[in-house]
Parts: structure tokens; C-alpha cells; sequence
């Protein structure tokens, strides 16, 4: 799907293109991330979704309030409503921070990191798990997950006007803009 929408952006900018410059901004818009945020009380982590069925199919949850089980001193869980796609594997060990699914539409968070012989399909990872212990706590708790950002495919700092010069070229889009060259992060290159 998301390979499908990549060829969808750039087609569209093939058909838009003007100019003839090569040398512009390389997006690669296969990389695409999405970020949630998980909050616990006052406090708010940020999460990389998994680019996979499950991470995508976990996002259109969103945004869900979930009352989080305490299991084994380790991981809070959630059984949703409904199924989720799966691709379990034995990760062996799991680390502070993994957001996963057991089965098919148990949620897992875990807080620690241990040796596991379970199977679990990754939904995500929180990007810095530092005071998620304290802030799940040692009972059963409330979690908010909401959807954050995708990777941002306009470069920063341009008006909303459409770019100078758009071009494919191997695969990726490039990008001028009023004689400047912009990665993907809009910082300015040459």
C-alpha cells in the first residue's frame, strides 16, 4: 500500500513537472514514518510506527483511550476489539519501549527489558523509553494513543506555493524552489 501511494506522489509530479533542472531535493518517499504519541498521565512518549500492515492498521485505531493490564512486572496489554493483521516472530529479547501485538489483537507495551520465548508481530517502538516505568506505574493504567506525523515531504521554511521545478529521476522526486536546493528536511543543499 504504501509502495502504491509512493508511485501514486510520484507520478503526479512527473505530470507537474516544469523546467528542465536535474539537480534539485531527493525525497525518498518509501521511508516514510509515522510517529504516535503514547501518554500516560502528564507525561506524553513518542513512538515510531512500523512500516508494515500491522503499524497501518494500528494507526486507524487512533486516536484510542486504553485501560492497560499489569502483567509480569513487565508490560501493560490491551485486548481490542477487533483483529489486526499479523507477521509474529520470536524476538528473543524485548526492550524497553517495544509496542507490540500478541496474538492478533492483544496490545503489548512493554517497560522492560527481558528474554522472552513468545511471539509477538511489531506494531512500533517508543523512541526514548526513559521514565515510561514511572510513568505506567505498577497497576493497571490508562493510555492515550494518538497519531503524531509522517515524515514531512515538503521541505521546511517554503511558502505554500507550489515549488519552481519538480523531476523523478532514478526513482526519486526533486524539488527547486526560487533557485534554492532543499532536502528532504528542507534544509538547504546545494
Amino acid at each position: 500500500m504504501m509502495r502504491r501511494i509512493s508511485v501514486i506522489f510520484c507520478a503526479l509530479c512527473a505530470i507537474i513537472t516544469t523546467g528542465s533542472a536535474k539537480t534539485l531535493v531527493a525525497y525518498d518517499t518509501d521511508n516514510t514514518a509515522m510517529s504516535i504519541n503514547v501518554i500516560v498521565g502528564n507525561k506524553t512518549f513518542t513512538a515510531t510506527l512500523a512500516d508494515s500492515e500491522t503499524g497501518r492498521a494500528f494507526a486507524q485505531l487512533l486516536p484510542m483511550t486504553a485501560t492497560m493490564n499489569e502483567l509480569n512486572g513487565n508490560e501493560k496489554y490491551h485486548y481490542l476489539d477487533s483483529s489486526l493483521p499479523t507477521d509474529s516472530y520470536q524476538p528473543g529479547t524485548i526492550q524497553s519501549g517495544d509496542l507490540m501485538l500478541y496474538g492478533n489483537n492483544c496490545v503489548v507495551l512493554f517497560y522492560e527489558t527481558f528474554n522472552s520465548s513468545y511471539s509477538y508481530t511489531r506494531i512500533g517502538k517508543i523512541d526514548d523509553p526513559s521514565g515510561l516505568a514511572a510513568a505506567l506505574g505498577t497497576g493497571n493504567v490508562s493510555v492515550r494513543f494518538e497519531k503524531g506525523s509522517t515524515t514531512n515531504l515538503t521541505p521546511k521554511g517554503l511558502s505554500d506555493q507550489v515549488p519552481s521545478t519538480k523531476v523523478i529521476e532514478n526513482g526519486q522526486v526533486y524539488i527547486q524552489y526560487k533557485g534554492q536546493v532543499y532536502d528532504v528536511r528542507g534544509q538547504q543543499i546545494q
